[in-house]
């Protein structure tokens, strides 16, 4: 193939010559957190622009939109967004979200280095695991706007015997020995036990 390793390509979503991801998805937050969850879940090394992380926006015409200066620490800004006290509720959301989503990836080498195995989108269900001899994660996007039932025996290959996983981000356990349903317009990141 033309590249050695795809894990170590680097990924990304938007930079400096390209218009901000949020305003490329209409800065619609549930497709923002899909994206994030997308590239800090999928194989290759993550690059994140600066002010992904906290929503900042422009489409490139010209370039320099995209390449303003980040809100803060700067002489003469009204406000300054490296810190919590001048991000807004959704800013400061997003912040967190990457936080935490860069801390797992960073002390579970499944994120990096695991298999990626993808199942063919159905009815906008989209789920993709990565595995490791230690470890499974289990992605799933639920693209629609309704809410859909996951059908746990369609993964069985990847669940294997396992009867629970936990979401990374909430904690909250799930149960995978019976269908469940995955909000719309949502992302579900499940540990698998």
């Amino acid at each position: 193939g033309i590249y050695e390793d795809a894990n170590r390509n680097v990924i990304f979503l938007d930079n400096h010559d390209l218009s901000r991801f949020y305003s490329m998805v209409g800065e619609d937050f549930a497709k923002w957190k899909m994206g994030i969850v997308w590239l800090m879940t999928c194989r290759g090394i993550p690059m994140i622009y600066y002010g992904t992380e906290i929503l900042m926006k422009n489409f490139a015409d010209p370039d320099g939109k995209v390449r303003e200066d980040f809100p803060g620490g700067w002489k003469g800004d009204s406000t300054d967004k490296f810190t919590k006290a001048g991000r807004t509720a959704q800013e400061q959301e997003a912040f967190e979200y990457v936080k935490s989503l860069a801390s797992y990836r960073k002390y579970n080498r499944v994120m990096a280095r695991g298999k990626l195995i993808q199942f063919v989108p159905e009815d906008g269900l989209y789920v993709y695991f990565r595995m490791s001899d230690s470890k499974q994660i289990m992605v799933i996007m639920n693209t629609a706007e309704e809410s859909r039932t996951v059908d746990v025996s369609r993964f069985a290959e990847c669940i294997r015997e396992a009867k629970t996983g936990k979401e990374i981000i909430s904690g909250e356990s799930q149960a995978l020995t019976s269908d469940f349903s995955v909000e719309g317009s949502s992302v579900r990141i499940l540990e698998i036990n």
